[in-house]
């Protein structure tokens, strides 16, 4: 891929038509009852990643609540690292429940167990007398939170309206800040409660949206990508007719889905009972695959390296820095900030279908590594005069502007991003993958990042100065813009003309070449 701009789909692509227009008012999608039916069934999975936002927002609020500093020994450095990196513990355990169960009971027997996983999980952080029991808990947590965040991705990518999936998948992520102002706002709200209560109402309302998953994901439609891929054709005809169409089966977008995916899910069946050696063994064979890898793992660096632990998990420690201590200022800083975090989370979910992915990342990186520079620059200030007030409430400006920057390019972007540049058989295995590199480097952030700050104070931000400038290389040259074609045809951005991943349709025996990939990708 060229470094100065996106490389566009090397080939003209190969199908009878283009995705043909819909005929219902995509515009207006509120107006026919079933779209309208799928789209709030939507919310369902969306709220599959409620619970990772809840949790970091919480253990921000619970460092400033003092009875659950007296009740746990004021935990500090290693400790406190060792009480937060519990969860995404939990979370490396997790990944491997998630393509077992989404690909061989289907999506919603996946988001079922998860859900379950983190229901239990709250209920006993909720109940802790000890910290063996709290720590216990969180990693019950981490690994329900995993498993539901794995398959409400592909969930969401594979059961929306095809003029929609984009802004939907998108949207998932933006759930995170929803999790987190819940948990800001409760935490703000239970501090001033004498007694342990203040903070086992908030560690037990984490499994709240778990619970809503648990009883209503039944009444959501199983993936039609699934279905074909179990052989219940007819039945992923009648999922895409009553939702994509109407319940027209003749529907021009109906049967264009319906013939792509039988296409591409017939060429991918010899790929279907991919073990974990194999998955592996396939992701390091051929270029498209080796560079899919490559982003995996460059994105899950880079959305928990980037500085953002200091912010989900550490904003006490790092206000008190700069002389905020006291629970009220704490607790409100981290609600309002969370608030603002999910307003930019939604408008930025609009932006990869109008600006581009690979853009958004790029713009997102700068923006964070800005940011750091001024918020290490204001903290050295302050460490030199602790009358500086001007530095100190820079420094909180920064910490507030940091989120949005965060999710211009890492929250429904990455969210879009990552299951799309996976073919189906390798969709719930590659974000296993991805999930699992992420929570490995989250457990080295949360655990890293509490003995930096108590070590070296403002100069640990240094090390985000120069890291994210790598992220920032890493992403220029090797991420290609996914912006335009159908879910299916994204393989050949990567695999080119003769991937192995997709059949041709055909209209009476004559292909017609079109660009349209190209053109869109231009």
């Amino acid at each position: 891929m060229g470094a100065s701009k996106p490389t566009p789909c090397p080939r003209a692509h190969t199908l009878a038509n283009p995705m043909p227009e819909s005929r219902l008012d995509i515009d207006h999608w509120w107006r026919h009852p079933n779209l309208r039916t799928l789209n709030l069934l939507l919310l369902i999975p969306l709220l599959s990643i409620f619970s990772q936002g809840f949790d970091g927002s919480m253990m921000n609020g619970l460092q400033s609540v003092t009875h659950w500093q007296n009740y746990f020994g004021t935990p500090k450095g290693a400790t406190l690292g060792f009480f937060n990196a519990a969860y995404p513990l939990g979370g490396v355990a997790g990944v491997f429940l998630i393509s077992p169960v989404a690909d061989g009971y289907g999506r919603r027997m996946g988001l079922a167990l998860g859900a379950a996983f983190c229901c239990i999980g709250a209920a006993l952080q909720g109940g802790s007398i000890n910290i063996a029991m709290f720590v216990i808990a969180r990693v019950i947590i981490g690994a329900g939170s995993v498993i539901v965040a794995g398959v409400g991705a592909p969930y969401i990518t594979e059961i929306a309206h095809p003029a929609q999936r984009s802004t939907a998948t998108a949207l998932f992520l933006t759930f995170y800040s929803v999790g987190s102002i819940v948990a800001a706002w409760c935490t703000f709200g239970t501090f001033r409660i004498d007694g342990t209560a203040s903070w086992r109402i908030p560690s037990s309302l984490q499994g709240f949206p778990s619970v809503i998953q648990l009883l209503l994901v039944w009444f959501v439609p199983e993936s039609p990508r699934w279905l074909v891929s179990k052989g219940r054709s007819e039945e992923a005809l009648a999922v895409l007719a009553k939702y994509h169409g109407e319940g027209d089966e003749n529907d021009a977008v109906v049967q264009f889905e319906y013939a792509e995916i039988q296409s591409v899910l017939g060429a991918e069946q010899s790929f279907s009972k991919l073990n974990l050696f194999s998955f592996f063994r396939e992701l390091a064979t051929g270029p498209g695959n080796r560079k899919r890898l490559f982003i995996m793992v460059w994105a899950a660096i880079c959305s928990q390296m980037s500085g953002n632990a200091c912010v989900s998990y550490y904003l006490s420690p790092i206000l008190t820095s700069v002389g905020l201590t006291s629970d009220l200022q704490q607790t409100l800083i981290n609600a309002t900030s969370q608030m603002l975090s999910w307003g930019s989370a939604v408008y930025f979910a609009t932006l990869p279908a109008k600006l581009g992915r690979r853009t958004l990342f790029l713009s997102s990186l700068c923006a964070m590594w800005v940011i750091f520079i001024c918020i290490t620059a204001a903290s050295a200030m302050f460490a030199q005069s602790h009358a500086n007030k001007a530095a100190a409430y820079t420094v909180v400006v920064f910490l507030y502007l940091f989120s949005p920057a965060y999710n211009l390019g890492f929250n429904g972007n990455l969210g879009l991003y990552i299951p799309e540049i996976l073919p189906f058989h390798l969709r719930t295995k590659g974000l296993s993958f991805f999930y699992f590199v992420q929570f490995c480097f989250m457990i080295l952030s949360t655990f890293a990042v509490p003995i930096g700050l108590e070590s070296i104070q403002w100069r640990f931000y240094l090390v985000f100065v120069v890291w994210i400038i790598v992220e920032l290389i890493g992403v220029y040259f090797m991420f290609p813009e996914t912006k335009g074609p159908t879910l299916e045809d994204i393989a050949y951005i990567f695999d080119g003309p003769n991937t192995k991943y997709s059949g041709e349709l055909e209209a009476g025996g004559d292909e017609v070449k079109v660009e349209h990939i190209h053109a869109e990708l231009k």
